[in-house]
This record gives structure tokens, sequence and C-alpha cells, in this order.
């Protein structure tokens, strides 16, 4: 079984800002929603080509290559 982190690092394209997000969503390879700031509410989409997922918001590109995971296995307590 993987756990992954509530937070996730994000970057702007645009002015190559790269900061930590709380993650609101996540389903692996397909959609990474997060909020920045506790304000603002982002969706990106994965990209399989890139490998990366990719989101747009007030005319600005935002990446991510999504949250690390922890493997971990559920054994007989």
């Amino acid at each position: 079984m993987i756990k992954y982190d509530d937070n996730v690092q994000v970057t702007c394209v645009d002015n190559n800002q790269t900061v930590t997000a709380e993650i609101l969503e996540f389903k692996p390879q397909m959609i990474l929603t997060i909020s920045l700031d506790r304000k603002i509410k982002l969706v990106l989409k994965y990209v399989t080509k890139s490998d990366e997922y990719h989101g747009e918001l007030y005319g600005r590109t935002f990446i991510s290559k999504g949250p690390k995971g922890r493997h971990y296995s559920v054994g007989r307590g």
C-alpha cells in the first residue's frame, strides 16, 4: 500500500517560483487538486508525456511532479 504526503511542491513556469501547496484531492496519474496559501484552489491534470501534473490559473502555468509516496505493508497486529 502507498501513503502519499499531504503537501506537494508546485512550480509556476512563468516566474520559476516553487511553493509548497496543500493537497485537497489526489488520484495518481489522473488529477491533483491543491490549495495555494489556503486561498486559491488549483486543479492540475496528469500529462503522460512529461509525467507531470499541469494546470493554469490567472494566465499562469503551474506544474508538479505530484506528492511523494511511501510504501508500507499492513500486517497482522
